[in-house]
């Protein structure tokens, strides 16, 4: 497959690329989340590609594709809507769907109906889904000229409903889709934007990092309507299903968790990219490390084996590789602190984990927030395997706590708790 080519900006189209992805992320943060965590484009400062290879705009469910010599041509907030809407093709998969349904020349629904497969059916179909979500939610500015049918099409519909009502309102062998409006964007083959196959594009897609993604975007949705009227928020969390809440491992939960809480190492939200600061408002700038200070607490009462320790902390190294801490702290603490080992990198967690677990007596959690303070440290996030039966501090800290529970009964008066299944001995 051919690669797109991709193509400069003049300064006054860079300029305007800057001023949407500034508006993007002070109107609708969950959207710039998943742009910049999921949608980078081989490194490409500008994240999307730039290409007259496309008409307007496109999507093959992993890129934004964007011809500048159009794109540009719409106002400020419509760019804004249309950059929400090829977001929303990706969270949604919509190319990967329509690629699996273009291979088997139809759709089955539920019911036993089945339907031949029609590419402009399906774009047709999923545009008016994803512009009603967007109207609903108050994201940019719907042009007139774009597709807009609620008696088709609404947000709540899935892209295969929506299909139904516009194939038998508008067949394809009468000519298709009749109706006002025309869709602005093309809905590509997985893989068009790199150059790789569809089944390989679809095959690297990571699942379970997009349902991470989304649901981090919904926070960022939450925290940001303090400041803004409206709520792009409740879009996600009503239209996005199983996307917000899969039903995943433990380890998978604590994988969200910190992805949420961390990022990854791919920008980096501390540091904003100097060149796309206005007012308070400003993009993430590239990293290494995905996060600064992460602290470990491993519980080592008589209650916790050696292996549950192992397990643990062999997942949880796994995890943090991910989000490439600058600094790694593994304690060790019962009713008292044991010890403190500094780590390079996550994997060495393991390694540390060899030199035995220090402890056996009563449970208390407070020494190891209280090493935290003694040393200066800032954690990002407190990661505490433990069966929570044990003396918490009396006010929760300004950083974020997981606890890695092991008893099923247990509570937490603060922190995300996950429940981790204890392994046989």
């Amino acid at each position: 497959m051919t690669k797109m080519v991709s193509c400069a900006l003049t300064p006054a189209q860079s300029k305007a690329w800057d001023m949407t992805r500034t508006a993007l992320a002070w109107h609708c943060p969950g959207f710039i989340h998943i742009f910049y965590t999921m949608c980078d484009n081989a490194g490409s400062r500008d994240v999307a590609l730039f290409t007259r290879d496309v008409p307007i705009a496109a999507t093959d469910g992993s890129n934004l594709l964007l011809n500048p010599d159009t794109f540009f041509k719409y106002n400020l907030n419509e760019r804004i809507f249309a950059c929400a809407h090829e977001i929303m093709h990706c969270v949604w998969d919509h190319c990967g769907q329509m690629h699996k349904f273009k291979r088997t020349g139809k759709i089955t629904y539920a019911d036993g109906t089945t339907l031949p497969f029609d590419h402009q059916t399906m774009n047709i179909a999923t545009d008016l889904v994803i512009n009603d979500m967007l109207i609903e939610g108050k994201v940019g500015t719907f042009n007139k000229d774009w597709l807009h049918d609620t008696s088709l099409a609404v947000a709540a519909d899935s892209a295969i409903d929506a299909y139904r009502k516009v194939y038998a309102a508008h067949p394809p062998s009468k000519g298709g889709y009749k109706g006002t409006g025309t869709g602005f964007d093309q809905h590509l083959a997985p893989g068009t934007s790199t150059g790789n196959s569809p089944d390989q594009a679809m095959a690297d897609r990571d699942d379970i990092e997009w349902k991470t993604n989304v649901a981090a975007a919904t926070d960022a949705e939450k925290a940001s309507n303090s400041r803004r009227q409206g709520s792009v928020a409740g879009c996600f969390e009503r239209f996005l299903g199983e996307i917000l809440n899969p039903k995943v491992s433990w380890q998978e939960h604590i994988q969200a968790l910190m992805a949420r809480k961390l990022g990854t190492g791919s920008w980096n939200w501390q540091a904003p990219d100097d060149q796309l600061i206005y007012r308070d408002i400003y993009a993430p700038s590239r990293s290494g490390f995905g996060c600064g200070t992460v602290v470990v607490g491993v519980d080592t009462s008589g209650s916790i084996g050696p292996k549950e320790v192992d397990m643990f902390l062999a997942e949880v190294s796994g995890i943090l590789e991910d989000c490439k801490p600058k600094q790694l702290f593994l304690m060790w603490c019962d009713a008292k602190l044991h010890r403190t080992d500094e780590c390079e990198e996550a994997a060495d967690l393991n390694v540390i984990r060899a030199k035995g677990a220090p402890g056996g007596g009563g449970t208390s959690f407070i020494p190891v927030f209280d090493e935290v303070e003694k040393l200066g440290l800032k954690p990002d996030a407190l990661v505490y395997l433990t069966d929570l039966c044990g003396a918490f501090p009396a006010q929760p800290p300004n950083y974020p706590v997981i606890w890695g529970n092991i008893y099923p009964q247990g509570k937490a008066p603060w922190g995300d708790v996950v429940d981790v299944p204890k392994q046989a001995a």
